[in-house]
């Protein structure tokens, strides 16, 4: 990333303007990019309903956990290539291909009846994904002042949020009625691959900071050249345990994003907009009301509340019988999501060089595609095995021990806090 660290930060000014920008964390280029994320978690958030699709083509949910993880594989294959494409491409034009193969892939997936296709599709889907939330991540990171670069991921991510409230929506109205012909998954099929679309229109007009900050043209070459061996930048600064801490997260993702669905459908209930009617506004007003608090109270800390609240959701989701059930759960899920993330994503970034932020920003989110690989393949065999109530149970479980471990590693920061002199490195 053409980033600094706080003692070399360069003021940014806005071409044709003369305002200083360095200071700024809420420009209009940020709500542009707020509104196309809103566009584009719609229509991935809608696809939380795919299980529905692979039900009407005559397959069970053991199915879908192997077409899932099987369609993870190929982005992890490209994670970290990712990373490096943000750093030395920019964000637009990665934003803009992802966009657009995104579009194409759920497009086409109304079509698709074997289940091959259907896994190649899936997966060019989640590699393109990748892509886009790769560059809304790092676009967060660069565009914030040094100190408040966690408050920035977490204040774009209400964006997601906002998609998580949309998306299952959506859904719920297009599979109200009748599933049993093909028409309403034409519809939401196409509905999704539109707000891919549509979120790569507004990046065409966005005017971003030319790669942010400018950085030395000694790093400039060497990221360009790879005289730097990424590798080994990486294990010269490895994250630690807040890659597993990725890994776990995005496993209970799993169950929220395909097995939810799956899980109202066997109990009796329909609809699940009412977990994310719960979950997402918990998210966004605590983002908004305690943005500081990675800054204040540590980072460290702020992720291990968040793996609380998380296994206390699901505790909360054994046994559920109705809709109502979901909105505990949703509560206190929502409160983890939105204390783990930001925290989590700028401990494992912040661990590498400045010049490689997108590729520590790679490093977790490949943590997380490892999440859901496993999450997938483990859920859907466990479920179709054990039931829903054991496998939750053993979710829970796996939370526990990843805060324990997480918790245990980073101790002094647990203990002390964030340190007056390096809050932004060291809590």
């Amino acid at each position: 990333m053409r980033d600094l660290q706080p003692t070399s930060f360069t003021v940014a000014i806005e071409p044709g303007t003369g305002t200083d920008t360095a200071d700024r964390l809420y420009t209009a280029q940020f709500f542009e990019i707020f509104a196309a994320v809103i566009l584009f978690m719609t229509g991935a958030a809608l696809q939380f309903h795919f299980g529905q699709y692979l039900e009407y083509l005559g397959h069970g949910v053991d199915t879908l956990g192997r077409v899932l993880s099987i369609a993870v594989t190929g982005t992890l294959l490209i994670r970290f290539h990712i990373g490096r494409w943000v750093d030395r491409f920019g964000c637009r034009p990665t934003w803009l291909v992802g966009t657009a193969a995104v579009a194409v892939a759920v497009g086409s997936l109304q079509f698709a009846e074997r289940l091959w296709l259907i896994v190649i599709l899936r997966t060019i889907q989640n590699m393109a994904f990748a892509a886009v939330m790769t560059t809304v991540a790092v676009f967060a990171a660069q565009i914030a002042p040094p100190h408040r670069r966690a408050e920035s991921i977490g204040t774009i991510g209400l964006a997601g949020f906002l998609g998580l409230i949309l998306g299952p929506t959506l859904g719920d109205v297009i599979f109200s009625g009748s599933a049993d012909s093909i028409l309403p998954y034409r519809v939401f099929f196409s509905a999704s691959a539109a707000c891919s679309l549509a979120a790569g229109g507004i990046m065409l007009r966005v005017k971003l900071p030319a790669h942010g900050h400018a950085q030395s043209a000694a790093s400039t070459s060497a990221v360009r050249t790879g005289d730097l061996s990424t590798f080994r930048i990486i294990i010269q600064n490895w994250p630690g345990t807040v890659l597993l801490v990725g890994v776990c997260f995005s496993m209970v993702f799993c169950l929220q994003m395909s097995f939810l669905e799956r899980l109202a459908e066997a109990r009796g209930f329909r609809d699940i907009k009412v977990f994310f009617l719960c979950y997402a506004p918990t998210a966004m007003a605590l983002r908004v009301l305690l943005r500081r608090m990675p800054e204040r109270f540590g980072r460290s800390r702020t992720v291990l509340t968040g793996l609380a609240l998380l296994f206390a959701g699901l505790l909360c989701l054994i046994g559920i019988r109705s809709q109502a059930q979901l909105i505990l759960p949703g509560l206190l899920m929502g409160a983890g999501h939105s204390f783990i993330f930001p925290s989590m994503v700028d401990i494992a970034a912040g661990s590498l060089p400045p010049d490689y932020r997108g590729t520590g920003t790679a490093l977790i989110l490949g943590a997380g595609d490892l999440g859901l690989l496993t999450g997938f393949a483990c859920m859907g065999e466990a479920i179709e095995a054990r039931g829903y109530d054991v496998t939750i149970a053993a979710l829970a479980g796996t939370i526990l021990v990843a805060a324990a471990v997480f918790a245990a590693s980073r101790w002094s920061s647990v203990l002390q806090g964030p340190s007056r002199r390096t809050t932004p490195q060291t809590s």
